[in-house]
């Protein structure tokens, strides 16, 4: 089932490259994919993976990068007492999106090194994990630990990514496809009102990251609209931004 977007030009806010056309890079651009449940992040990242300009798909070795983990584990244990009252299963995930966000750095330099790609394609990214504390743990809320923690790393982030592709689809649309297919979602059986109040709040969640990371052009943004097109073909329109910001183009 091939994934749709809209006709319309993409909405695009991207760091300026230098004049006479694209830009050089000595490193490659590192792209995130986000978007609500059911927006089609898959299909997309799978399609944009069968070019070998891009690298799709970073993912933490934790044998390799042990020592690593544990010692982030260790430095996030501070904000603990901040998530314990939520519960001891908002308290692991919470540990672990820190943990990730900081471990993934490495990661996606690994990634790199193995792979000879102008770009690295990231799912469930640092922005996903920020907008998974926001939303469950509401960790950019307030002061304290915890929010200084979320802010830090939204900071960091801000200076590592290049580009972010938002995917998004009318509730309509996202709804039947989250119950249309057989992976499991924790919303798949929710009412159409509590649909929508769940995809709202990973919406509001992005609009806020996405606001702070695109401030002064730091971070690029492509918005995409799954309703209207096939997956190729929305994947050739975002691999010509790509080629905008330093992705060799093809002979």
């Amino acid at each position: 089932m091939g994934l749709p977007v809209n006709h319309t030009p993409l909405s695009r806010s991207a760091p300026p490259t230098p004049a006479g056309g694209t830009a050089k890079r000595t490193r490659p651009l590192i792209v995130e994919i986000v978007g609500p449940a059911g927006a089609g992040k898959t299909a997309l990242l799978r399609t944009l993976g069968r070019d070998p300009r891009v690298h799709a798909g970073v993912r933490i070795d934790r044998v390799r990068q042990f020592g690593e983990m544990l010692g982030h584990g260790i430095a996030v244990l501070p904000i603990a007492l901040t998530l314990l009252h939520q519960g001891w299963k908002r308290l692991w995930y919470g540990l672990l999106h820190f943990v990730r966000l900081r471990t993934l750095p490495r990661a996606i330099t690994l990634a790199a090194a193995g792979a000879e790609a102008d770009a690295i394609l990231l799912d469930e990214g640092p922005v996903f994990s920020l907008a998974r504390l926001s939303v469950f743990q509401q960790a950019n809320q307030g002061a304290g630990r915890l929010a200084d923690a979320w802010h830090a790393e939204l900071d960091r982030w801000s200076g590592l990514l290049d580009l972010v592709i938002w995917t998004d689809a009318p509730d309509a649309v996202l709804a039947e496809r989250i119950r249309s297919r057989l992976k499991r979602h924790q919303i798949k059986g929710g009412s159409d009102a509590e649909v929508a109040v769940f995809l709202e709040r990973y919406r509001q969640a992005y609009r806020e990251i996405l606001a702070s990371l695109t401030t002064g052009k730091r971070v690029g943004m492509v918005h995409l609209d799954t309703t209207g097109l096939a997956v190729d073909v929305a994947a050739g329109r975002l691999l010509a931004e790509l080629e905008q910001l330093g992705l060799r183009r093809n002979a």
